[in-house]
């Protein structure tokens, strides 16, 4: 991806009691504060998406809430989000997109990702298809000197998820695509 993600800053923070505060201690579970943001798109940002504001990562969910997430120059309500990693968050403090939510389909581009990224977001792509119960999925790296390919592979041979793996169909990206067949989910867990 050519250049930084999105970033802004929190330009106000209110606890449960519609109080401004200087700062507010954000505990794991759901956003009992609201956290105002400037320079962020934050309704146009996926459910899922994570956020580090101050020294905390907040995940946006899907609807409005009492409490969230809100953008200052918007006027809507805040989006409802949970804390996954406690922290302080203060006015004034950075706030930036900390994991970008992927769409779940039977299939990903692997070409936006930094070459460095691209095990674990296999790693973390294989885990959510699986959970959502797909049994077949294609990694879709490239063809050029495969060098993606085999990052690819050395995940998907690692992985207890993964039943088998090959090629794709040519029409479905030859060798630029490799397809894997994932275990499905234990019943018992």
């Amino acid at each position: 991806m050519g250049g930084r993600l999105p970033a802004g800053r929190v330009v106000g923070v209110r606890t449960a009691a519609e109080r401004d505060a200087a700062r507010c201690t954000l505990p794991p579970g759901p956003l009992a504060a609201t956290i105002v943001v400037a320079g962020l798109p934050v309704g146009e940002l996926a459910p899922g998406t994570r956020l580090r504001a101050g020294g905390a990562v907040l995940e946006l969910a899907g609807g409005a809430a009492a409490a969230g997430v809100q953008e200052a120059e918007a006027g809507t309500p805040p989006r409802a989000a949970r804390v996954v990693e406690a922290g302080t968050v203060a006015a004034g403090d950075p706030v930036a997109i900390d994991a970008v939510a992927l769409p779940l389909e039977d299939w990903l581009d692997l070409h936006p990702f930094a070459p460095a990224d691209v095990p674990d977001v296999v790693t973390e792509y294989l885990a959510r298809a699986r959970a959502a119960g797909l049994t077949e999925v294609r990694l879709v790296h490239g063809r050029g000197r495969g060098v993606q390919r085999e990052a690819v592979r050395r995940v998907l041979s690692a992985s207890p998820l993964v039943l088998a793996f090959a090629d794709a169909a040519p029409e479905a990206g030859g060798w630029g695509a490799t397809v894997a067949r994932l275990r499905p989910p234990d019943p018992s867990a």
